[in-house]
């Protein structure tokens, strides 16, 4: 990676070093990381190709984890050491300016040591430089090209391919890898192939655990996604401050408070600095900072927080202690659901693997018996939307939403503010299949490339009549006349028998939980689904699950309903705890806890 140390004229172009130095959340290595400062306030820098490199998006991502668990495969992890170094240089050639640290490693490294005012030339790529990524990102495509996969057309870190005969699915994520096979045999040709490609062997980490922030729990009946971890090092210092866990069973982000609802969507803050200064000096907590810690778990993981963390964050420019209060209630509902994920469901159980315990599901018997609840196959799409209708009262515009399902899961979901005020509920039903069809083709394309095509049309239940038939059978009304034309592409995705739209009752419509605040047992009925706690139809726990709750069919203030809701509320006295993660990951705080949410 490096040259021969030497001297340089004073027109090329050197860079001087930057260090970081972090601890591996895996296995708790200790790391430093020597980069060069390619940034443009160094003056060396010239950027002589692209510098754009592709990252998965977390749609795709969650389509990895559910294709692998409804193909009953094992998913293995890899890590490359010096991926960056890996790669060809840059085009620009360029110098480093070693300091003590890289003077001593490069002595004790290669036996010589470097003369004051020398330079050292770099004949890698070298993470700092603006084109490294991309030039990583191609020496690592085409490797993997090369041993036999092939990338989809959309989400280009995600590939398919055969090996030794087994269909196997790769996810890259800059150099962390994911393989998903049905054994470790077929990953570990895999991590041969690329090896021999590399100078630094790839560190094999077995069975997945952790990638890219996400908690990975594979168990013999699902795949479960999380962000356990990190949720305990973002909540650790607002539990040394305000944050406590709610007393009460089963909480909501925003609560149930109609007046404290009305009086969010109508707060307007002052935008004054010294104003937000003051007020955020109060309240404990920089605002925006929160917003971007609760937009990551809603991005990965946590659909339940959609909702909420929409509305907070359009106050962001100037949030008012409405805001702030909103915010807290979102993380006190956070800390008492920390372990809480998606799930993906196995059609069959994976011997391999622990058998853990079922996800809690905290909706009625009689949720889950109602009738006209669609089935699901494992590897069919299918998609639930659902708009509230002028529901800003100070623009009277609509919210709507959508989530796309598979393997019992949610794998997209979307909410949004319209820009655009809609006439009637049926325009603004009618504006949100136009996004939900839009994700429904993407996730079909990336389907199409893996290898699953779905043959039939894929199915976005509604519970709006006449979206549905302004949709589906191209019924225009006088109302809707005035409607955008893009709007209208939805029409001919239904020609093409790409999507159609199913009606729905709106009570087990689960779109419903992206639009507008749920009271309190329509929130855990959709959320159930949304988080795909309830196994699907197609996994062999769905019967035990219906058997399990046919002993409070009748009435839900059975004896089991009963201790079941004291033991939720349990709650013990403040004091040290540790809280475990799935990987063996500790940490140590005072807090009030509930021992449905925490190991102990």
């Amino acid at each position: 990676m490096f040259g021969e140390p030497c001297l340089i004229t004073k027109k090329s172009a050197v860079f001087n070093l930057i260090w970081t130095y972090v601890v591996k959340e895996l296995d708790g290595r200790k790391k430093a990381r020597c980069t060069c400062d390619g940034s443009t306030r160094g003056g060396q820098v010239r950027i002589l190709d692209h510098t754009f490199a592709n990252s998965i998006d977390q749609t795709g991502s969650r389509i990895f984890y559910a294709v692998a668990a409804a193909e009953n495969l094992l998913v293995f992890g890899a890590d490359v050491s010096n991926a960056f170094g890996e790669a060809p240089p840059p085009k620009q050639g360029f110098y480093i300016r070693p300091d003590k640290p890289f003077t001593e490693w490069f002595l004790s490294r290669y036996g010589k040591k470097i003369p004051d005012g020398w330079v050292v030339p770099v004949l890698a790529a070298m993470q700092g430089h603006p084109e490294s990524p991309r030039l990583w990102e191609k020496h690592c495509d085409r490797i993997l090209q090369a041993i036999g996969f092939i990338p989809t057309v959309h989400e280009p870190c995600l590939y398919s391919g055969h090996i030794d005969g087994d269909k196997v699915y790769f996810k890259r994520q800059v150099d962390d890898f994911a393989i998903a096979c049905k054994e470790e045999r077929i990953a570990t040709i895999i991590y041969d192939a690329i090896d021999s490609e590399l100078q630094i062997p790839i560190k094999r980490q077995g069975l997945l655990t952790l990638f890219n922030g996400l908690d990975i729990l594979q168990s013999r009946w699902f795949i479960k996604i999380s962000v356990e971890t990190y949720l305990a090092k973002t909540l650790l210092p607002y539990f040394k401050g305000w944050l406590d866990i709610p007393s009460k069973p089963l909480p909501l982000p925003l609560g149930t408070n109609e007046k404290f609802h009305a009086e969010l969507y109508k707060a307007k803050g002052n935008p004054d600095p010294k104003v937000q200064a003051t007020l955020a000096k109060q309240m404990g907590f920089g605002y925006r900072k929160a917003i971007g810690e609760l937009i990551w778990p809603m991005t990965t993981c946590r659909p339940d927080l959609s909702q909420g963390v929409m509305k907070c964050a359009s106050a962001s420019a100037a949030p008012t202690e409405t805001h702030y209060n909103a915010v807290k209630s979102i993380f006190r509902y956070l800390a008492a659901t920390m372990k809480d994920g998606i799930y993906f469901w196995r059609p069959a159980p994976q011997m391999d693997l622990p058998d853990d315990d079922l996800p809690p599901i905290y909706s009625t018997p009689q949720d889950l018996r109602m009738e006209g609840r669609p089935t699901e196959e494992a590897l069919r799409l299918c998609g639930y939307m659902d708009s509230s209708w002028g529901d800003c009262p100070l623009t009277k515009r609509s919210t709507g939403g959508h989530v796309m399902r598979l393997a019992g899961g949610p794998v997209g979901w979307k909410g949004r503010l319209w820009p655009t005020v809609a006439h009637s509920s049926t325009e603004a039903e009618f504006y949100q299949t136009d996004d939900a069809g839009r994700m429904s083709l993407y996730i079909r394309s990336i389907m199409w490339d893996l290898g699953i095509p779905q043959e039939a049309a894929t199915i976005l239940y509604e519970d709006n009549d006449g979206a549905t038939a302004m949709a589906n059978a191209g019924k225009p009304t006088p109302r809707t006349r005035h409607v955008d034309i893009k709007f209208y592409a939805i029409q001919e995705w239904v020609e093409r028998d790409l999507v159609v739209l199913q009606r729905i009752d709106t009570a087990i419509n689960m779109a419903d939980h992206y639009t507008k605040p749920l009271p309190r047992i329509l929130f855990y009925r959709h959320n159930d689904y949304n988080m795909g706690r309830v196994p699907p139809t197609y996994s062999p726990k769905y019967l035990e699950c219906l058997r399990a709750y046919s002993v409070m069919a009748e009435d839900k203030t059975t004896t089991k309903h009963k201790e079941y809701v004291a033991r939720t509320a349990k709650t013990l006295a403040p004091w040290d705890c540790i809280i475990s993660c799935n990987h063996g990951t500790t940490f140590s705080l005072p807090l009030q806890l509930s021992t449905d949410t925490f190991e102990i």
